[in-house]
């Protein structure tokens, strides 16, 4: 793993803590990339038909049913559980300061078609909805080069280090203990200003970022889809996680979740007499 020696642990994280975000160039050495994308391939021709391939989309159709069924069923590829639960990226999150580092049930495949700017993700931080501790981390992995171009992220340096932005509702969604709140529900309450760095990774790279810090996707300019693994994992060692009983998006919601910045039972009231 070349991105782990290029340089020292220390470096690394007081450049993870500082920033918010780094880039591992070369991570996987050892066919975890290509073991994914044939399975991704093999899953593709079953769903789609026998001239899907993930590296050329003019030789097949992919209508929105068939993208639909695709896409739920990436989550799904035993190489990404692989590389998900590998020792490589166990070793990665606690270099970074992650002492007992954590899967969150929101591992994911993404797929960026050309020109689709409908699924495109404006600001946001990740905590909003996943929750998982105050050090949690998002791994974004892509499958070819990503740069302005092909699509990439945004992100805003510093600050996942100002706590937790305002955000709003923007459904009619109930505030209930046991209900997700996603995207489409909850939104930033300001806009940012901020300049954004755009990060440019080679295939083979690993981008980490926590997940308190800003960032968006750009849109896909290219002619081919844009393919991307995430992994959410989380630090099981944070006092402060245990003491709210380990929490995820998937079990409950922001609105019962402290975090610097917010506190969830002033949030609540607040929302009462809306």
């Amino acid at each position: 793993m070349r991105g782990m020696d290029s340089i020292s642990d220390k470096v690394r994280f007081e450049e993870f803590e500082r920033g918010g975000y780094v880039v591992l160039r070369d991570f996987w050495q050892c066919g975890e990339l290509d073991e994914l994308q044939n399975q991704l391939d093999e899953l593709g021709k079953l769903v789609v038909g026998e001239k899907f391939t993930s590296k050329d989309k003019s030789r097949y159709e992919l209508t929105p049913l068939d993208q639909s069924l695709l896409y739920d069923r990436l989550k799904y590829l035993p190489a990404l559980s692989l590389m998900s639960g590998s020792s490589a990226i166990r070793h990665m999150c606690r270099s970074l300061g992650l002492e007992h580092p954590s899967l969150m049930g929101c591992c994911n495949m993404r797929l960026d078609k050309p020109h689709d700017t409908k699924h495109l993700f404006a600001w946001h931080q990740d905590t909003v909805y996943l929750l998982g501790s105050v050090n949690a981390v998002t791994v974004w992995i892509p499958l070819q080069d990503v740069n302005l171009q092909c699509g990439t992220i945004q992100v805003i340096p510093g600050s996942h280090r100002r706590g937790l932005a305002p955000f709003k509702r923007i459904s009619e969604k109930a505030i209930a203990p046991y209900v997700p709140f996603l995207q489409r529900d909850i939104s930033l309450a300001d806009s940012v200003t901020d300049e954004p760095v755009t990060i440019e990774a080679k295939r083979g790279d690993l981008v980490v970022f926590k997940q308190m810090l800003l960032h968006r996707s750009t849109p896909n300019l290219g002619e081919q889809i844009r393919w991307s693994a995430q992994l959410r994992i989380t630090d099981l060692a944070d006092p402060e996680y245990r003491r709210q009983r380990f929490p995820t998006g998937d079990r409950t919601n922001i609105f019962y979740v402290d975090y610097p910045g917010h506190d969830s039972v002033a949030r609540r009231a607040q929302e009462l007499e809306r």
